[in-house]
């Protein structure tokens, strides 16, 4: 991953700072961007920081941060047919520095997504700084923190609050954005949630979700039939179909969040909350911004992940095609250790720091050892693995 330059100089730097993340709309790019304009802010005491996302990003999420000047729709999404005619047209062109999100000028990006280049050259003729604000220090390592907002917190309390007894609140997060073979089947989640209500018999479970068409977002791999089965077998408090702040009130209620790699896990981040990854498919967890975390890595032997692309099987209980690591031998043999880690995580058994030094030896195994294939957010596996 390409980065901004990172130094630990402070800058007073006068002037106003676009940082362009309008790529891609889902919420896991939206969290990126403002982690970028967060350090830029942080680093450079003065400076006006605004931030550019796609029209259909969750746009609520800049409100949760007070160090942003100004945020602008840009008329994009990499999925619509056709390209729009001035897709920078409610953004000034007069800023001093801008930084533009570099996955969009990624050949492989754009042999998924063409119009990315279109977008690239929108941008270079709409704007007269270059792209990668030069000489503009930032800050490594920046965490950004949402700060939100009370009525988002006091519908979340109100949900909960029936619900509470004396154990802690568990935040599950069942499918992300992708296929419904890249997450674990509804019998898998069966599996593990009753496990964990066996753990925690007086936890307050809330299971997180959205359907087609719900605040603007896009669905939820798990319908919330699906969901609502589970729910009843665990008694679990439903959290399906909610604005998508009153979502990370619950979870910034909750001790940790369950979940399969998916960008809504970064927002829980990013509200505090601890990460439970059940890691695999095509992507690892690179991103962990100052928050105790666990990945539960597959054996990449027996359940190939992560390259980026699929490593799709029969699942073995009946249910269809399935990523090779969310099936239920894979699911089965894990338990042992989810329970184990989210133990540790309620617990808070261990810090930020023991987290990044214990995953990133284990990721690189699973890796095969091949470091060249480790990536992190400011490049933070390289205080852990030399290169």
């Amino acid at each position: 991953m390409p980065y901004p330059v990172s130094t630990s100089r402070v800058s007073t730097a006068p002037g106003r700072l676009l940082v362009d993340w309008s790529t891609y709309p889902p919420v896991g790019h939206v969290i990126e961007g403002l982690q970028i304009a967060g350090a830029y802010a942080a680093t450079n005491p003065g400076l006006a920081v605004s931030l550019a996302l796609p029209y259909r990003s969750p746009l609520e999420l800049a409100e949760c941060c007070d160090f942003l000047d100004a945020v602008y729709p840009v008329t994009f999404d990499p999925t619509e047919t056709g390209f729009p005619d001035a897709p920078y047209a409610k953004v000034p062109r007069d800023f001093e520095w801008t930084y533009r999100c570099y996955r969009r000028d990624d050949p492989t990006e754009q042999a998924k997504f063409p119009r990315l280049a279109q977008l690239s050259d929108a941008a270079a003729a709409h704007f007269t700084a270059p792209g990668n604000a030069p000489g503009l220090p930032l800050r490594p390592e920046q965490h950004l923190r949402l700060r939100l907002p009370a009525q988002a917190r006091q519908e979340a309390e109100q949900i909960l609050a029936p619900h509470l007894g004396s154990g802690p609140v568990l935040a599950v997060l069942p499918s992300g954005g992708g296929g419904r073979a890249s997450y674990p089947s509804t019998g898998s989640w069966l599996l593990m949630l009753r496990e964990l209500r066996a753990a925690w018999p007086d936890a307050t479970i809330v299971l997180i979700g959205k359907t087609a068409g719900a605040h603007r977002r896009r669905s939820s791999a798990m319908p919330h039939r699906d969901a609502a089965e589970l729910m009843a077998a665990v008694d679990a408090v439903d959290g399906y179909d909610l604005p998508l702040l009153v979502q990370l009130a619950l979870v910034q209620r909750a001790a940790l969040l369950l979940s399969p790699h998916s960008g809504f896990s970064f927002a829980a981040l990013a509200v505090g909350t601890p990460w439970l990854a059940l890691s695999g498919g095509a992507w690892f967890e690179y991103f962990h911004n100052g928050v105790p975390f666990h990945s539960l890595l597959p054996d990449t032997v027996r359940f190939p992940s992560f390259g980026g692309v699929t490593h799709q099987t029969e699942d073995g209980d009946g249910s269809g095609v399935r990523e090779a690591s969310m099936t239920r031998q894979r699911i089965e043999e894990t338990v042992p250790e989810l329970l184990e880690a989210a133990n540790d995580l309620i617990e808070g058994r261990r810090n930020y720091e023991e987290r990044l030094a214990a995953y990133f030896p284990r990721l690189l195994s699973a890796l095969g050892g091949d470091k060249s294939a480790m990536a992190s957010w400011d490049r933070v596996h390289e205080r852990f693995i030399e290169a």
